[in-house]
């Protein structure tokens, strides 16, 4: 109840409005019919917004940029509501899965890779990552450059940062969507990305634009809308920002012995000390060398033995009740940095493991 109230509270600025939508394109496509119309009442959002106007001002955005885009803020309904039904949260392993790792994506994925094969292996020779994981993102995070984005990233972020529950985070946001255009680095039209403010064809944060977009066509501006270079390049350099090593794979779904999926659970402090941008998600609990899991029974899928190497794995469980699970390795966690979330994660190895082999 608690929640409901709070959800209510948030929801107090909006005027109500019903929109249905079949699925994610067309859920983006529809967006601009879910804001709502008249923002400009609500004396509470005005002043918010006048806050914004002030620190960006002490920010050194300019303030012709902060004309352009501040009167047409409009707060989003939807935006709170897809943010508290987030389907990493709401669904099964099995469910996610399925539904990101379809057999569309993995025809597409394949076609997709022989037709941008020469762009995506100058990324990933430039970064350092195998090509197929940059087409995986790719396909997982906006269907391979298919789904239409048209949420403003303004509105989507200025919703969540007048909201209170991750208000801090998607304040920094907005400010640095403010940069981007004040720096010329994308047209106002351009702006345009999901329901949380993810731009472009890799759903970038502005945050992470301003880190890790790249320049990879040479035309003096990452362009991560329509460029599939810098679209490639910005993803493989995020990747290997976060640790990524090329010789090694995400990590491969195997079988446990009977009782494994508790039997073998452990706490971090248990094994291994993990790499520094694994050890921030504890939750995956101990580490250990290949060849312990091997010792204690863990078997690829097709009950053959794991690979002779000696490297770190955690034990992720899905689903319980299987005996099945995957053991990931530290290019695993830098996906996760991608997105922090075991589901995406899987889906992104898993992914690339069928839309080509390395």
């Amino acid at each position: 109840m608690h929640k409901r109230r709070v959800l209510k509270s948030v929801l107090g600025i909006f005027l109500s409005l019903t929109v249905s939508h079949a699925s994610f394109a067309s859920d983006d496509a529809a967006s601009a019919a879910a804001a709502v119309p008249q923002p400009a009442q609500d004396a509470a959002f005005k002043s918010w917004l006048e806050g914004v106007r002030t620190e960006a001002l002490e920010r050194g955005i300019k303030a012709d940029t902060l004309d352009q885009v501040l009167p047409t803020i409009v707060p989003v309904e939807r935006v709170i509501k897809r943010d508290r039904n987030q389907p990493e949260v709401k669904q099964t392993y099995a469910l996610y899965l399925k539904s990101r790792v379809s057999e569309w994506r993995k025809e597409k994925g394949a076609l997709m890779m022989k037709e941008h094969g020469e762009a995506l292996r100058s990324a990933g020779q430039r970064f350092g990552v195998q090509p197929r994981f940059i087409a995986a993102i790719w396909g997982i995070e906006t269907n391979y450059g298919t789904v239409p984005l048209s949420y403003s990233v303004f509105d989507a972020v200025a919703t969540l940062a007048y909201d209170k529950r991750r208000a801090t985070r998607f304040r920094r946001e907005l400010f640095a969507a403010l940069e981007i255009l004040d720096k010329g680095y994308a047209e106002f039209d351009l702006m345009k990305g999901s329901w949380a403010g993810a731009m472009g064809q890799p759903q970038f944060m502005p945050e992470s634009y301003l880190k890790f977009a790249v320049d990879h066509d040479g035309d003096g501006s990452p362009n991560i809308w329509t460029s599939k270079p810098d679209v490639f390049a910005s993803i493989a350099h995020y990747l290997n920002s976060y640790g990524w090593q090329d010789d090694q794979t995400w990590g491969r779904k195997v079988k446990l012995p009977k009782g494994g999926e508790v039997s073998l659970q452990g706490a971090q402090t248990d094994g291994l000390k993990p790499d520094s941008w694994c050890a921030a998600y504890k939750s995956m609990g101990v580490w250990r060398d290949l060849q312990d899991w091997q010792a204690l029974g863990v078997r690829r899928l097709n009950g053959k033995d794991l690979p002779p190497r000696s490297i770190p794995a955690a034990l992720i469980v899905g689903d319980e009740g299987d005996d099945e699970g995957y053991l990931v390795y530290r290019n695993f966690c830098s996906v996760m940095r991608y997105n922090p979330s075991f589901k995406y994660a899987l889906a992104v190895g898993l992914l690339s493991d069928v839309i080509a082999k390395d």
